[in-house]
């Protein structure tokens, strides 16, 4: 279901963006390239649950191993893309959007993908829990640690900075003029990477992001 929800908002917020890059062409293959991945991991992730398999980390039988490389190379593919789209957004010149907005989305495009090649790293270390094993406790539905570090938090909210700063963006446009709306947009960005940093060193030195008790 977390994945499901995940493909769902990164599907929307990227036909929005995209939307706004001049160059269609290359538009149109991303968003093929993009359907087939996010199929492909979304249909991955629910068949080995109905095996009553892990998606991930899952080397104990063939199926699983060749099941998560592909996965790798899926999401590898997909974030090399956007990378390259990104890089098309940096370089257009005119766009139909308020400067504080073409702003937010540059920051949100890089940190998704700075933090979508993270997700390797925790594939390399072939489990997201640092200090245990992983499927100990952890919070509701979100099931990050509640007892050691937990590498996800910091891959969970650099994915997703991709609709929390275009949002505070399209707020400070509204209320402030450009001028003020860029600062607090570079402003906001930049505290928003300091507190994911904060949350993968927390997790590095093998704490838990929000410890509570866990309820089954």
């Amino acid at each position: 279901m977390k994945f499901a929800l995940s493909i769902w908002l990164y599907s929307w917020t990227m036909a929005i963006i995209l939307n706004y890059v001049a160059d269609q062409r290359k538009v149109k293959i991303y968003s093929w390239v993009a359907v087939v991945a996010m199929c492909f991991e979304q249909a991955a992730i629910t068949i080995q649950a109905l095996r009553g398999q892990q998606s991930h980390f899952n080397s104990s039988d063939a199926f699983g191993i060749i099941i998560f490389a592909l996965m790798g190379i899926f999401i590898l593919t997909i974030t090399l893309w956007t990378a390259y789209i990104t890089y098309i957004f940096f370089k257009q010149k005119e766009f139909k959007l308020q400067p504080a907005l073409v702003l937010s989305l540059k920051f949100a495009l890089v940190y998704f993908v700075i933090f979508s090649l993270f997700g390797g790293y925790i594939s390399s270390l072939k489990g997201h829990t640092i200090g245990a094993s992983d499927g100990g406790k952890g919070l509701f539905f979100l099931n990050w640690s509640t007892t050691f570090g937990d590498l996800r938090v910091a891959h969970f909210f650099g994915l997703h900075s991709l609709q929390l700063i275009p949002i505070f963006g399209y707020l400070v446009n509204k209320y402030f003029s450009t001028n003020k709306a860029l600062q607090l947009v570079k402003l906001f960005s930049l505290i928003y990477l300091i507190f994911i940093i904060f949350t993968l060193i927390i997790a590095l030195n093998e704490h838990p992001f929000y410890a509570i008790k866990y309820y089954s």
